[in-house]
């Protein structure tokens, strides 16, 4: 990215277009410090939502019984999501979805495809950019826990956000 200096030469009456050599020395590193700046504050606020999430302060993304179809519950947290994406349009949001083991391993990579795509469908629905988003389920080979238990399970069925 250039900046272009316009330089009026009075006696002859033209404009000339002159580029500054400084200008990627002196501003490119601010400008890159500010975007490293948002970023690091857009996922440290994501971050702080996840622990909202893990704290019951506000809802998880949950989806009905073997299915894509979110919870309603689900939009508070999501609504949240779109709306740091809203205050920080530069950066771009990775949905990640797991599974717990029950089911086929090709069953539930479909089916954490299909939820991932599912919240990206909501955020696009209340007017978030489709391109910003990227949405992959990647089943159950990502486990938190060891898949021994129904509760182990649970925290295994997750949605996870990343910018």
């Amino acid at each position: 990215m250039k900046q272009l200096n316009l330089l009026a030469l009075g006696i002859l009456g033209m404009l000339v277009l002159v580029q500054s050599p400084n200008w990627s020395q002196s501003q490119e590193p601010a400008i890159e410090r500010e975007e490293e700046k948002g970023l690091k504050q857009a996922q440290e606020e994501l971050r702080e939502l996840e622990r909202k999430i893990k704290r019951k302060e506000i809802p998880d993304i949950e989806f009905e019984y073997n299915s894509a179809v979110l919870r309603d519950i689900s939009k508070q947290t999501l609504d949240l999501v779109a709306e740091l994406l809203t205050r920080f349009p530069k950066f771009k949001l990775q949905i990640f979805g797991h599974t717990c083991d029950i089911g086929s391993e090709q069953y539930n990579l479909w089916l954490s495809q299909k939820r991932t795509d599912s919240v990206k469908e909501y955020l696009v629905s209340i007017g978030i950019l489709g391109e910003t988003v990227r949405a992959k389920g990647v089943g159950e080979s990502r486990p938190l826990k060891p898949n021994t238990s129904e509760y182990n399970r649970k925290k295994n069925r997750r949605v996870e956000f990343r910018i």
